[in-house]
């Protein structure tokens, strides 16, 4: 059943005024929903009409691709899975699935427990690159911290690991501060991979 987590802040970057957003738990069939019927087409409208000089890196459309109805379907009954999503205005404005045990590769804390998020995504009209008009800002931040959180209640003290499209790379690195362990020569593309430690998710949400 849909669990409400906590109400949180987003700003209205329209308004310049902050609305209540509720976080989720799991991801339910109406933001399957508002996926289908509200993001896509904004990516594939996006997609098709890139401009010369854009990529869908610089469009911050690389995960346009991703079925979160069939993810949704197949992993919802699932142990080694959990889900979130954030609800404001209305609508969905961000999704994240995370698995719930996964392993450290950071040598100070090698081979411990980590919740490893598998896919984060937020609402194509909050995305920089995508428009220079978005809507909503702090849907990411709230999804990593909610991850770091869920790491805190099952004892992996905050860690988490994720492998991150190429645009979202330096905000991972440089704004989140996790650890950039480079290119994954496993992982599909060579997607690189970061780490957060305890301390760094410590900081993360304590400042």
């Amino acid at each position: 059943m849909k669990q409400l987590l906590g109400i949180f802040p987003l700003r209205n970057l329209h308004t310049g005024e902050y609305e209540d957003a509720e976080l989720y738990m799991p991801i339910d069939g109406q933001n399957v929903e508002d996926f289908e019927t509200r993001w896509r087409p904004l990516l594939d409208e996006r997609k098709a009409n890139l401009a010369p000089h854009e990529t869908t890196a610089s469009a911050n459309i690389q995960d346009a691709h991703w079925k979160w109805r069939e993810k949704t379907a197949t992993r919802n009954n699932r142990m080694d899975y959990a889900s979130f999503s954030v609800e404001c205005g209305g609508t969905t404005q961000g999704l994240m699935f995370v698995r719930t045990i996964d392993f450290a590769r950071e040598s100070s804390q090698l081979n411990q427990f980590l919740i490893y998020v598998d896919l984060v995504s937020t609402a194509p009209w909050n995305r920089p690159g995508f428009t220079d008009n978005r809507l909503y800002s702090g849907v990411g931040p709230l999804l990593l911290g909610t991850a770091i959180n869920f790491s805190i209640d099952q004892g992996f003290d905050g860690r988490i690991g994720l492998h991150s499209l190429p645009q979202s790379e330096s905000w991972y690195r440089d704004q989140c501060r996790m650890t950039d362990l480079g290119p994954d020569a496993n992982y599909p593309n060579n997607l690189c991979y970061f780490e957060m430690t305890a301390a760094q998710a410590h900081t993360y949400i304590t400042t």
